[in-house]
């Protein structure tokens, strides 16, 4: 059973900047598919890639079946201590975004992540407890396994896929 407690941090807004980066539209692309499998129901699941020392995640609340351009949020850091991230623009950024900031400091050679709802894929290694999405404790999960693999279940929760591009961290979960 999932877990939610809440708010998990407070978001810092600086004036937008425009996200001009083809990996956008690979990302509404394989959105749309990750919903037509069934990986998404609701509005859960989120996507990401790195651009230099920050990363571009979806929104909160958003549908990976209907993205738009509009649905994506530049990341320029967290602070795990205080709970904080920091962004451009209105929006927030999703629940997770304290997860996909670790995962990329654990894994710099990772430049995109997949995040959706399914419990079953091949090769994938889970991890043995579960914890409230959106906390660090959840998130340390997830880097312990990814540390060493690019594909792990989030017990009662969903998978994380990693990559070079968006079709290698796709390819995983195929």
């Amino acid at each position: 059973m999932e877990i939610h407690v809440g708010v998990k941090f407070d978001v810092v807004h600086f004036t937008g900047e425009k996200i001009d980066d083809p990996r956008v539209g690979e990302l509404i692309r394989i959105g749309k598919i990750l919903t037509d499998k069934g990986f998404c129901p609701g509005n859960c699941g989120n996507l990401s890639f790195r651009v230099s020392k920050s990363f571009v995640i979806t929104r909160v609340s958003v549908s990976l079946g209907k993205l738009t351009p509009e649905d994506f949020v530049l990341v320029k850091d967290v602070d795990f201590v205080g709970k904080k991230v920091i962004c451009a623009g209105k929006s927030k950024p999703s629940s997770e975004s304290m997860m996909h900031k670790m995962i990329y400091e654990a894994r710099p050679d990772t430049q995109v992540i997949l995040h959706a709802h399914t419990l079953s894929l091949k090769n994938a290694i889970t991890t043995q407890k579960s914890y409230p999405y959106g906390t660090l404790e959840f998130a340390r999960s997830a880097v312990e396994i990814l540390k060493k693999h690019e594909l792990v279940i989030l017990k009662n929760h969903g998978f994380v896929s990693i990559g070079n591009t968006v079709e290698e961290a796709f390819k995983r979960i195929r």
